[in-house]
């Protein structure tokens, strides 16, 4: 009978171990998402009615929790977003992005950021940002993802 229980369980770990390095190999070919993004944007300024174009910086975004900042008029905007509908770095996710509550010329504000990757390194997002006493801005960009160089 102890014969018969030890077969069973060797062909027991067989299988688990079969089916975890079957596992481990499909996660391994998940692609990474890039390190960082430089986009390209187009921004409304509501407060002094004003419009451009705008430069953006973004990281890999892998937390749930995620900074939030920004440079208008000269003022540092420092905040915190929430990844409802995703991470950056979900490279599979129809949409990622959340709402962002900040500080910015002495005021809580918020607003919302939504993107969507078209491909590994090419990502498209929307903001909009505002305060009480500050009107606010929207931008819509591309990013180009980079990988850090060392």
């Amino acid at each position: 009978m102890s014969m018969r229980m030890g077969a069973m369980t060797l062909r027991a770990t067989t299988v688990v171990c079969a089916l975890l390095a079957l596992g481990s190999a499909a996660w391994a070919d998940e692609p990474k998402a890039p390190d960082f993004y430089l986009g390209l944007g187009y921004e409304w300024n509501f407060e002094d009615d004003e419009s451009g174009i705008a430069v953006s910086f973004a990281g890999a975004g892998t937390e749930t929790i995620a900074p939030d900042f920004g440079l208008y008029d000269n003022k540092l905007l420092v905040g915190v977003r929430y990844m409802l509908l995703g991470k950056r770095a979900d490279l599979e996710r129809a949409a990622y992005g959340g709402p962002t509550l900040f500080w910015y010329d002495d005021h809580i504000g918020g607003g919302l950021i939504v993107g969507r990757h078209l491909s590994r390194e090419v990502i498209v997002e929307a903001s909009y940002r505002a305060t009480g006493d500050w009107e606010g801005e929207a931008d819509l960009s591309v990013g180009y993802g980079f990988e850090w160089p060392w």
